[in-house]
């Protein structure tokens, strides 16, 4: 589908005058099966379509269409046109939620929040587990600045939505924003209980750890970037140097009698020498840079026995 996309994309680029029907619609319809973003482009040949090709819509499509393209207009800040989209939505489907929430969604890009939180209040009024309305009340929030009000409405959310994971990566976004680690911390174990095989996760938490601070954070932080280190094939440069920070801060005393203590002690100067391995392939122009950095690391790193 993707192949197809970018023939069609290349087509009605080279189009002369207006492009053909078939080509808008279908272009449209690629963009909404693979989920693409590209809303100035979609507002852009949606817009032709409406205006010159209406008829070759059946009535299902046209009005996907108009929503398909009052949320690119809106995305793209063509804001006149969304209007024009979302009035011939709201005139075609009147008690229609999801066109309410366009209408909602257009008070937002205007700036007018008195008018969209009411309309979201009433939505939700009806419906209170409305996930997209939820999910607008939290950006109605951010769009506001209104960081702790965001958060609350996103724990709301999350009430009912457990299993969102994008919704949990946006509220540890949100605790970070006003320095709440331990709840930012919180909302990254809930997601590697739902994806635990993701990197990423391990090492967002881990950072957070380490922001944290204190001898139980940074040993808890190094075993979080190993394990992201281990997952990734020793190809993540933010867990490497994880680990050789957070050895840096970690001063205890280790015997050597067992595997784990050796490792322990091993770990920052394998870490440093994979790290140097890695820039003298992809970045030799960096070794100068780095190098110093590793020392200063591994000159901090409590191995005593």
């Amino acid at each position: 589908m993707e192949i197809e996309l970018e023939e069609i994309e290349r087509q009605l680029r080279g189009a002369k005058g207006v492009p053909s029907a078939d080509k808008l619609i279908k272009y449209l319809r690629l963009m909404r099966d693979l989920r693409i973003r590209d809303s100035p482009t979609v507002a852009r040949y949606g817009n032709i379509l409406l205006r010159h090709f209406k008829s070759h819509l059946s009535e299902e499509e046209l009005w996907t269409v108009h929503e398909q393209v009052a949320f690119a207009a809106l995305d793209s800040h063509a804001l006149q046109f969304a209007a024009s989209v979302i009035q011939a939505i709201n005139r075609r489907f009147p008690e229609s939620v999801r066109a309410k929430r366009l209408q909602g969604m257009y008070y937002e890009a205007v700036g007018d929040y008195t008018h969209a939180e009411g309309i979201y209040r009433d939505l939700l009024g009806q419906d209170p587990a409305n996930e997209m309305i939820l999910k607008r009340m939290v950006a109605l929030e951010r769009s506001r600045g209104n960081v702790n009000a965001a958060i609350e409405a996103l724990r709301k959310y999350l009430d009912t939505f457990a299993n969102d994971k994008e919704g949990w990566e946006e509220l540890a976004e949100l605790y970070l924003e006003v320095q709440n680690y331990r709840q930012a911390a919180f909302c990254y174990e809930e997601l590697l209980m739902h994806v635990p095989g993701n990197s990423s996760y391990y090492v967002r938490y881990a950072d957070i750890l380490y922001t944290t601070g204190g001898p139980t954070n940074y040993k808890t932080a190094r075993s979080y970037y190993a394990k992201a280190i281990e997952l990734t094939a020793g190809g993540s440069l933010r867990a490497l140097f994880g680990v050789l920070a957070c050895s840096a801060h970690i001063t205890d005393k280790v015997a050597l009698q067992d595997a784990r203590s050796r490792a322990q002690i091993e770990l920052p100067e394998v870490t440093s020498q994979a790290l140097l391995r890695i820039y003298k392939q992809h970045a030799p122009d960096k070794l100068p840079f780095v190098e110093p950095i590793l020392a200063k690391l591994l000159s901090g790193h409590g191995q005593g026995i």
